[in-house]
């Protein structure tokens, strides 16, 4: 693609305030999961279903987003799922039932669900193939205000002011990111296709699923993320076993953020020398051997919260330099169909993020902390595999950079 195809002007705080707006109802939401459990009277197993109404629209409406962006444009979609994540907030402020509040997060997924999947392909559509990661990490560094204010502050905001409170700032992140995309935003898909039905749909998931670098970048993101919301459901209970109230699990689970925007960073500075497929081998060696570490507890008999917090520390830093080049990689090697890649890695990587959530509680890892950790090191395990099978038969890009 010529650089005369490319968008120009997207602000990158834009960019940064529409991720982070897209990435808040996960995060507040889980420091607040005890208060929640407490008020409608349900066992720590059911808090699951909090996070997998969020989920469950996250995993299935990417796909429709990125087509819809490819075919329409990004900005109209996307302004479309603001207002759906923001009135889903509103509701879940004012639910009175565990049933209405499990349909209000399915509202906020739904609309969380075209953030990201649009997001991407916008930066795709704006910047060249070595210019979009550092571009991408960037914005993660900036928008990773989000997960400090959530994880520092979801906790003690459930406790002064109860957990609608992090349901109205749910409300608040929709509201504000819709008003800010609607003025700033200009349409960045110069050459959307001209027509998309099923058939041609079918087509375009089908090529995507059959191009081997494509595929392999997607399945290592998704196991990467899938890691992140497995913990987010189970990891919080463990450090109140610990001894650690809501207001201080917040702030303990901050450190992922943290690490995670030491590792954007990084990637941002570095990606240039060590190259985008080494990146992402790197993030997920280091991701599996940080993961095991998790069991350090049960080994040395010693339950702290720093022998929590400071793996998931590390953690952040790996996987970001995973996501920001896998992501970027497979949406560049999706070419046109770019919008369709971004689409299916969001659902494929909040699938895992379930499937992840199901087994451990299948297997009791809510109740038994390790069990849970055998879940993540499976997950780093195959993104370790993933990774390493897409570096060989990555096809060469470069010269569809401008």
């Amino acid at each position: 693609m010529n650089q005369t195809d490319k968008a120009q002007g997207i602000p990158i705080w834009l960019l940064a305030l529409t991720m982070g707006a897209g990435t808040v109802g996960n995060y507040i939401v889980s420091p607040a999961l005890s208060p929640i459990t407490e008020y409608f009277g349900v066992d720590e197993a059911s808090s699951q279903a909090i996070l997998t109404g969020f989920f469950i629209p996250m995993a299935l409406f990417p796909l429709v987003f990125g087509s819809l962006s490819d075919r329409y444009g990004r900005r109209y979609p996307l302004l479309f799922g603001l207002a759906v994540m923001t009135v889903g907030g509103l509701i879940a402020a004012t639910a009175e039932s565990f049933d209405i509040l499990i349909i209000a997060r399915f509202l906020q997924g739904l609309g969380a669900a075209s953030v990201s999947v649009i997001i991407i392909p916008v930066i795709n559509d704006s910047y060249s193939y070595v210019e979009a990661p550092k571009i991408l990490a960037k914005v993660n560094v900036i928008r990773m205000i989000v997960p400090f204010f959530s994880f520092a502050f979801g906790g003690l905001i459930a406790e002064i002011f109860g957990w609608r409170g992090n349901m109205i700032l749910i409300f608040l992140a929709g509201l504000v990111s819709l008003i800010f995309t609607h003025i700033f935003l200009k349409e960045t898909n110069l050459r959307p296709l001209q027509k998309i039905n099923l058939v041609s749909l079918a087509r375009n998931y089908l090529c995507l699923l059959t191009n081997r670098t494509c595929l392999l970048l997607m399945l290592a993101v998704s196991f990467m993320i899938g890691i992140w919301l497995t913990m987010l459901g189970f990891v919080p209970f463990e450090y109140q076993r610990m001894g650690v109230d809501s207001a201080e699990v917040g702030f303990w689970f901050m450190t992922v953020p943290f690490g995670y925007t030491l590792g954007n960073y990084f990637t941002q500075k570095f990606v240039h020398k060590f190259g985008i497929e080494n990146l992402c081998q790197i993030g997920a060696w280091l991701s599996l051997l940080i993961i095991i570490t998790f069991l350090l507890p049960s080994i040395l008999d010693w339950n702290h919260p720093m022998l929590i917090g400071i793996p998931c520390l590390i953690f952040g830093f790996s996987s970001a330099l995973l996501l920001s080049t896998a992501n970027m990689g497979a949406v560049a090697a999706a070419g046109e169909l770019g919008g369709s890649a971004s689409g299916l890695i969001n659902s494929t990587q909040t699938l895992f993020g379930v499937i992840g959530g199901s087994l451990v509680v299948g297997i009791g890892g809510f109740e038994n902390f390790e069990k849970g950790v055998f879940v993540l090191i499976g997950f780093a395990l195959l993104a370790v595999i993933c990774s390493s099978l897409a570096k060989p038969f990555r096809a060469d890009l470069s010269s569809s950079s401008p």
